[in-house]
């Protein structure tokens, strides 16, 4: 029976006595040592069996620094007996090229020494296989963190879930402030619809696409890229790869790039505007300046040579780079003898202007306009563009307010971290309105986080991850789910001091959002303050599917109503 346990179990065994002589060796010790089956039998010395096992070639127990070393007999006899002797030995030896074995030797009592052998060959090559792809991840990682052009993928649902350091540089963030969201966090209305029409294609049909764009970076400054779009990964999980190459210096003619001017850029049509990181005073300015242009004479910008006189450096800014952008040769004057200059050095040279750009505060620009040579001149007025034109705005905004306020006394306060956003009448608002995603899971352990992300993304379920219990109200706040998952113990505020915030301002709202309580036990003390939190229901760590679908299907699917016989 012993020897059919060990068949079963695929387990050597091998018993001896207290003065060392063989008292049991199963079969499958044959499987492990290539020895002559009576080295086997009862009677004989450990010695003797190491020392057969020794003549066969194999040498287990050896240090890989000593591996290629020459091994004296009696020295390695003698130290694995002295192995054989310790109370316990556990040890994982290498038997060749590609095969481990997992020694356990147990002294009993008695003087007995039981020791069984395992092939662990592919548990082993599976830990191999592992950290080789480890270490392979981790050298793609920091590929993709050192590039210079921007890389952003985007799971299934359109969420980032790995941004590189250019990509954050826009934003003036780290990955944290960028994973987990969505692209309608991060732009405007207008370019978040775009942008996620040619991501919904791609994913569904895995044609690349591309498209020239031009961002706005937290700092204010321009960036052009080529951002191409391509799908990975096997049906059903599938992701989107977006690689924005930088051509700026390209766009914007920098002489340090190529001294061959059919070397710059030229994109026809010009560049799709895509502020990603959104700067509304930027954009005011912009629509300023470009309103005055005819728009026939913008999109006839390609290849044209375009003066701007301005002594305003934001208009030189902004108007090179959009002209630039369109595919024109512009710079800029700031002055009317710059201007002159700069034409009597473009005569002698032989280039001649297709039009000039005066901006209407420059002092004597008439004379521009007087000595045009035949150029086509056009006067823009700025109205105060420059380091005054958002305290121009907010002044306009501020006696808006004092005579005609639409908003009336109503004051909503908000985190400093939320998004901005209008209140209106607060009575007027749906009891129980339906955010734009279905549940949020406030959870500060990473793993539980990944736990909750692939039972509600396995489930279909739109959901945001909060990192603490500040978050949680700033994201309920925003998003309006019909449910919250809430751990009680998270950092910054508890679960508990955020289901009372959330609770105090539905009160206003009249709305009910079911807040769930997620507690690693389940202790009366711990429920009574959910309860009186104002919490729902509660559940207990670790969840599973089956605990997340019927909490969902209880509070966050509506219930049919039930009609009265």
């Amino acid at each position: 029976m012993f020897e059919a346990a060990c068949d079963i179990l695929a387990a050597a065994v091998i018993v001896y006595d207290k003065n060392d002589c063989l008292v049991f060796a199963s079969r499958q010790v044959l499987r492990y040592f290539p020895i002559p089956a009576d080295t086997l039998k009862a009677g004989t010395r450990l010695r003797d069996v190491l020392g057969a096992i020794f003549d066969s070639g194999v040498r287990y127990g050896i240090p890989p620094e000593q591996r290629h070393k020459a091994v004296n007999r009696e020295e390695w006899i003698s130290n694995r007996i002295s192995a054989h002797w310790r109370e316990q030995y556990d040890a994982v030896e290498r038997l060749g090229r590609d095969r481990w074995i997992h020694f356990r030797k147990r002294r009993l009592p008695n003087g007995y020494n039981v020791t069984t052998l395992v092939d662990v060959s592919e548990q082993k090559k599976q830990e191999e296989q592992w950290r080789s792809d480890l270490e392979r991840i981790a050298l793609t990682e920091e590929i993709l963190e050192t590039l210079p052009s921007p890389v952003i993928i985007k799971d299934r649902s359109l969420a980032y879930i790995a941004a590189n350091r250019a990509f954050c540089a826009i934003y003036d963030v780290n990955a944290d402030g960028v994973l987990g969201r969505t692209v309608w966090d991060l732009a405007d209305a207008e370019n978040a619809e775009r942008i996620e029409r040619s991501d919904r294609a791609v994913l569904e049909t895995g044609e690349p696409f591309s498209v020239p764009e031009h961002v706005i970076r937290a700092d204010g400054s321009d960036l052009y890229v080529l951002t191409r779009k391509y799908r990975i990964g096997a049906p059903g999980h599938h992701a989107l790869v977006t690689v924005m190459e930088d051509v700026s210096a390209l766009v914007a003619g920098d002489k340090a790039v190529s001294d061959d001017e059919d070397a710059f850029l030229r994109v026809p049509g010009g560049f799709v505007e895509a502020q990603n990181c959104f700067d509304p005073v930027h954009d005011a300015e912009r629509r300023l300046l470009l309103d005055q242009m005819n728009p026939e004479e913008l999109r006839a910008l390609s290849g044209k040579r375009v003066l701007i006189a301005t002594p305003n450096p934001r208009i030189e800014e902004i108007l090179v780079g959009e002209f630039k952008a369109r595919g024109a040769d512009c710079c800029a004057v700031r002055s009317v003898g710059e201007h002159d200059a700069f034409l009597a050095l473009a005569a002698r040279q032989g280039f001649t202007l297709d039009a000039v750009v005066i901006d209407a505060n420059m002092p004597d620009h008439e004379a521009i306009i007087d000595n045009g040579r035949g150029i086509a001149t056009r006067v823009i007025a700025p109205d105060g563009i420059g380091p005054d034109f958002m305290r121009g705005l907010v002044e306009q905004h501020e006696l808006l307010s004092e005579n005609q306020s639409p908003l009336g006394d109503i004051v909503t306060p908000v985190s400093l971290t939320d998004d901005w956003y209008i209140a209106t009448d607060i009575s007027t608002m749906l009891p129980g309105a339906v955010g734009d995603i279905e549940v949020l899971v406030a959870e500060d352990n990473q793993i539980n986080q990944f736990v909750f992300s692939q039972i509600l993304e396995g489930m279909g379920i739109s959901h945001r991850i909060a990192e603490n219990g500040e978050e949680a109200v700033m994201l309920w706040r925003k998003h309006q789910p019909r449910l919250v998952l809430m751990d009680i113990s998270m950092p910054v505020m508890n679960g508990i001091d955020a289901a009372m915030e959330i609770r105090a301002a539905e009160k206003l709202t009249g709305t009910h959002t079911p807040i769930v309580a997620v507690t690693a036990q389940a202790l009366n003390v711990d429920m009574q303050n959910c309860m009186d939190a104002g919490m729902d229901d509660y559940i207990t760590k670790p969840v599973s599917p089956d605990m997340i679908e019927v909490i969902y299907r209880r509070y966050a699917i509506p219930q049919p109503e039930k009609s009265v016989a």
